[in-house]
């Protein structure tokens, strides 16, 4: 059957109808736009106060909400002001973190400053807005100078167990309490220590004496380094100071019994080999550590005690009497003692005692000790 022409029309238009209403379906798939949400700051958080030692410093969002979009990088912005007209750092490209957050580290900031931090995401051609800014202070750094070693110096000769002695350090900032880490080496390396120990910080000086026999005749070094002990900022060492061990003396020995040292604080010259302590009983109490009673004022006490061992010691390098009392008075041990001259008596008074120069020879003497009657 032969169709006319213009039934044929008809029905091409109907079918191109058909078609334009499919294509405008409701159930026709279409493309989703790419969103990407601000990310939320999590540290450091809102006004947080850091110490200039807690750099570097890491700074984190919780990672951005996003649709549409892969490959997500994070911008980060620090600045001095709010409104982000003095950026000091700027990290770009910062790929996201796979934990939920994402975190970069700053490089040092100054101290002693506000400052602003925000940051942004981007990913498939969109970048959301930037997160709330964050304001955090870093505090001022802590400056600490080197101690000044105040002895043994380069060159001494000391005990098996010297007091090594430094200037407490000079510091700026909010430092807290001071600790100081002294080492002693058998090098000037310092490439095998012997020996460390931390000190708590003393008046104006700190110090330390050794509570075991370093080496005998060696050459030793030592150094000191002050530490904060709130931030762990630590000063650079001492100059290094180079010592020579040798045996200890009659008086040092005697002073080791004791658990005293024999010179805490300034240490006197000369060398030992003057003096002998006498240990003949027919003529005193002798110099082993031992408790004596004074008759007059009914008193036990201990003998010898420290100020007895430094007189003693005093003439063991060579000072005369006079010269000993002089020197403990203006070196800081106080003392009353009065040496009473030959030939009537050539003794040093003390408190409950007398040191007598044996034969009432003082040079080279052998010292005996006394115990008073009046």
């Amino acid at each position: 059957m032969m169709l006319r022409p213009g039934l044929t029309f008809a029905v091409a238009v109907v079918a191109s109808a058909a078609a334009i209403a499919c294509s405008n379906s409701p159930s026709s798939p279409t493309q989703s736009a790419v969103s990407i949400a601000a990310p939320s700051p999590l540290r450091p958080s809102a006004d947080a106060s850091l110490r200039f030692a807690d750099q570097p410093i890491a700074v984190a969002v919780q990672n951005a909400t996003m649709k549409g979009a892969t490959g997500v990088i994070y911008t980060f912005e620090v600045a001095t002001d709010s409104a982000f007209a003095s950026k000091v750092q700027t990290k770009d490209n910062v790929s996201e973190g796979t934990n939920g957050q994402t975190t970069v580290q700053l490089d040092p900031l100054a101290g002693g400053k506000d400052y602003y931090w925000h940051a942004r995401a981007t990913g498939g051609g969109a970048t959301s807005p930037f997160s709330p800014t964050y304001k955090f202070t870093i505090g001022p750094a802590v400056i600490v100078n080197s101690p000044v070693p105040i002895g043994p110096l380069a060159g001494a000769t000391t005990t098996p167990r010297p007091a090594l002695r430094v200037m407490n350090v000079t510091r700026t900032g909010p430092a807290g309490p001071f600790t100081y880490l002294f080492e002693i080496a058998n090098s000037s390396a310092f490439t095998n220590v012997i020996v460390t120990a931390t000190q708590t910080e003393g008046v104006d000086e700190t110090g330390f004496i050794p509570s075991s026999d370093l080496p005998i005749n060696a050459t030793l070094y030592w150094r000191a380094s002050g530490v904060d002990a709130n931030t762990g900022v630590s000063s650079t060492p001492t100059a290094v100071q180079s010592f020579a061990t040798r045996a200890f003396t009659q008086a040092e020995t005697v002073a080791e019994q004791l658990g005293v040292p024999l010179w805490p604080g300034m240490q006197p010259s000369g060398n030992p080999g003057h003096a002998t302590m006498g240990d003949d009983r027919t003529r005193g109490v002798g110099w082993n550590v031992q408790t004596l009673h004074y008759v007059p004022g009914n008193v036990s006490f201990q003998s010898p005690d420290i100020e007895m061992l430094r007189y003693f010691d005093l003439w063991d390098r060579g000072f005369d009497p006079d010269s000993a009392i002089a020197w403990m008075n203006a070196n800081g041990y106080p003392s009353i003692a009065k040496w009473y001259p030959g030939p009537e008596k050539a003794v040093l008074g003390l408190k409950y005692v007398y040191i007598a120069a044996r034969d009432k020879v003082v040079t080279n003497a052998t010292w005996d000790m006394v115990l008073r009657v009046e």
